[in-house]
């Protein structure tokens, strides 16, 4: 009797999981929780080790004068470009025109993703960076006022670009496209982070930490946008506010 209990008890977590996996509104949400909190593990492991001086930190010093060492002409004008698409006003424009198409075509729920993704990651990034006061490296190509932890760069790349290729996924339904997607958004953002790497206005766990914190709001985002937004579109679907949308759009 115990034993068949026992084996009962046992199932229950079992088949729990197995009903959430199998509903995709429910996967959707867990996997983004999970991805918000390994985002947020690894995110306090680079903080700890920037505070408390560990090697990472140590190492961040002498590997920006290295890469000062090997900046060349060529080299910075590549990356100066480059760097030109992790700026949060260049993301918010392309996140921008991708909301009005989405608006437009009525996708309400995809729509309403950007601005919590660019607006909550920019704020999230200066409630850090006043937090930490962390000054920009020596070796900075050019003079910056802002603090240098975490990078806004690698945050806002991370978590808007991370958002359009999520947004596209949903269109995508062939494992090619969903693969060149991937690969195509990991390179550009990779790219973006050792812009700055290059240039010498941030330091390693600067960047790392900004992926950490921008893949962190973009699970969060997703994970508010999957439990409340077909509620939150219901609401406001025929509102004023989306008749004045619609009729600015169309203009």
């Amino acid at each position: 009797m115990d034993g068949g209990n026992t084996r009962r008890a046992a199932c229950k977590p079992t088949a729990f999981v197995a009903s959430v996996w199998h509903a995709p509104k429910q996967r959707r949400l867990a996997l983004a929780l999970a991805a918000a909190a390994l985002s947020a593990f690894a995110f306090a492991q680079i903080t700890e080790d920037y505070l408390t001086n560990d090697p990472l930190a140590r190492w961040d010093v002498s590997f920006a004068r290295w890469l000062a060492s090997e900046r060349s002409t060529g080299g910075t004008d590549l990356f100066r470009v480059l760097t030109f698409f992790g700026i949060p006003a260049v993301a918010a424009a392309i996140a921008a025109v991708v909301c009005i198409v989405l608006y437009r075509r009525r996708h309400l729920v995809e729509a309403a993703l950007l601005p919590v993704v660019l607006g909550g990651c920019e704020l999230l990034n200066l409630i850090l960076k006043l937090s930490f006061h962390r000054t920009r490296p020596e070796v900075a190509f050019v003079d910056l006022d802002t603090y240098s932890f975490p990078s806004g760069h690698a945050m806002i790349s991370t978590a808007a670009y991370g958002a359009l290729a999520y947004l596209a996924w949903n269109h995508v339904h062939t494992s090619r496209p969903r693969l060149l997607l991937v690969a195509g958004t990991v390179v550009l953002v990779a790219l973006i982070c050792f812009s700055r790497l290059y240039l010498g206005v941030h330091y390693l766990s600067d960047v790392l930490a900004g992926v950490a914190g921008g893949a962190f709001w973009l699970a969060v985002s997703i994970a508010l946008q999957t439990a409340y937004g077909e509620r939150i579109a219901a609401r406001f679907t025929g509102s004023r506010a989306d008749r004045l949308g619609r009729s600015i759009s169309r203009s």
